[in-house]
């Protein structure tokens, strides 16, 4: 830090989120001092001691009054929260606009300085998808006040732990990569490190006045010149596309989201992300100060490790290995209950259970099957059931071996079978982040 600039206090919300968290990070080692906000302060203070932590709920947290006590000497504030999709309370009118206007109206109160991360294409006038709208409504409220402050319109992000690069390495790691029409959307994705110089240089230089600044990239890309340079990246094959009409898409979206299946997949394209990729533009970058490098170039500066592409591929699978082993549970418990009462009869009579005790045994089972199948596909107290099914597929096979162990030698293997379950559902469960990791806002 040089003599003229001033080391300040600045209060970062979202700081344990890809953006948020690399923005301190960055202004910590500028010599600027952090107060990070998170759901779980304790949690972080034990980790990251050189934060001065503050607890924060943007799921409530919607008046001034309640930000007013954690403003206390701080001189900027910057809000880097923002949700990609809804869960619960977790909505996009009270994350990105509620919360955050409650917190500028507190700054203004105070006169502290504010940026607020807001996103490429919410400051266009025309009807855009909520995630854009409820951001241009906080950006409107900041631009009301009298306060001074600064909007950033980063376009997408890229960078190692970032949502929006995993999505991308994840369809660019497929064997066949669908492209949505003949892939010609365009996007100036922007690396994490750029967004980074460039707030850390505005809070270290700050300029009087409200200013807008565009955040983007050095380079436009196509979606099928950006899948194939980060194939690259993982040091994957040449890709192989598949065109798909983009009418095509819309409807298995359409259905996708009405039936629930979209909680199979999150942060997977919606038909909202399609929405802006074809509605928002690519404004070159215009903070003069910090100009971006070439995305190839930022990436290739941190090569690719195996785990890197490992990675990529298992975020593929990790969904296809939950819809067949979902599959085989709902399948099991049907034809148990429908389609082949008789083996099941069978097996329960070599154990001595026959009569009205067998059948109750037999649908009892089936209807487990199927309960665990359909718990699967919905989420329903994930991480519980799939242990369940570990408990119950090791008993299932112990009683076997108990009541009738010529079934170990079965040539259609229904004992057997049940190893590469065991190993499906042990990598799914080892795929699963902790609840403390998935709310981290």
């Amino acid at each position: 830090m040089t003599a003229n600039e001033k080391n300040m206090n600045v209060l970062v919300t979202g700081a344990t989120g890809f953006l948020g968290f690399n923005i301190a990070k960055g202004l910590m080692l500028a010599g600027h001092s952090v107060v990070a906000c998170a759901r779980n302060p304790e949690e972080w203070r034990a980790k990251l001691p050189m934060f001065t932590w503050q607890a924060v709920d943007f799921t409530r947290d919607t008046t001034a009054a309640v930000w007013l006590p954690r403003l206390d000497n701080v001189d900027i504030v910057i809000n880097a929260v923002g949700i990609i999709s809804e869960l619960g309370e977790q909505t996009f009118q009270r994350i990105q606009t509620e919360a955050p206007c409650a917190l500028f109206a507190a700054a203004n109160e105070l006169n502290l300085k504010v940026i607020q991360i807001s996103a490429i294409g919410a400051d266009q006038s025309s009807q855009m998808p909520p995630f854009l709208e409820t951001k241009k409504q906080a950006d409107a409220f900041l631009q009301t006040l009298p306060v001074e402050s600064v909007i950033a319109y980063p376009s997408i992000v890229m960078g190692r732990a970032g949502t929006s690069t995993a999505l991308f390495q994840k369809i660019a790691a497929l064997p066949i990569i669908p492209l949505i029409g003949n892939g010609e959307q365009t996007v100036n994705p922007v690396h994490i490190n750029d967004v980074v110089a460039a707030i850390v240089h505005i809070v270290s230089h700050w300029e009087a006045g409200k200013r807008i600044y565009y955040l983007t990239g050095s380079d436009i890309y196509s979606l099928r010149d950006l899948y194939t340079e980060q194939r690259d990246w993982l040091r994957l094959p040449p890709a192989r596309f598949l065109k798909v009409p983009r009418l095509m898409v819309n409807g298995l979206l359409g259905t996708a989201e009405k039936v629930g299946l979209t909680r199979l997949f999150p942060n997977v394209v919606s038909k909202d992300t399609l929405d802006m990729l074809d509605s928002v533009g690519t404004p070159a970058p215009n903070y003069s100060p910090v100009m971006p490098r070439r995305l190839k170039e930022t990436f290739w500066l941190e090569p690719a490790t195996l785990s890197d592409t490992w990675g990529a591929r298992l975020r593929v699978w990790q969904p296809l290995m939950l819809l067949a082993l979902a599959f085989i549970w709902i399948f099991t418990g049907l034809t148990s209950a429908f389609f082949d009462l008789e083996s099941g009869y069978e097996l329960l009579a070599a154990g001595g259970i026959t009569g009205m005790f067998a059948t109750l045994g037999i649908y009892t089972g089936a209807l487990l099957d199927f309960a665990l199948g359909i718990a699967m596909l919905v989420r329903f107290r994930y991480r519980q059931v799939l242990w369940f099914q570990i408990v119950l597929m090791c008993s299932y096979m112990v009683l076997i071996g108990f009541i009738v162990p010529e079934q170990w030698l079965h040539p259609f293997g229904p004992v057997t079978k049940n190893f590469p379950m065991l190993a499906g559902t042990l990598l799914l469960i080892w795929m699963e982040p902790a609840r403390t990791y998935l709310k981290r806002i």
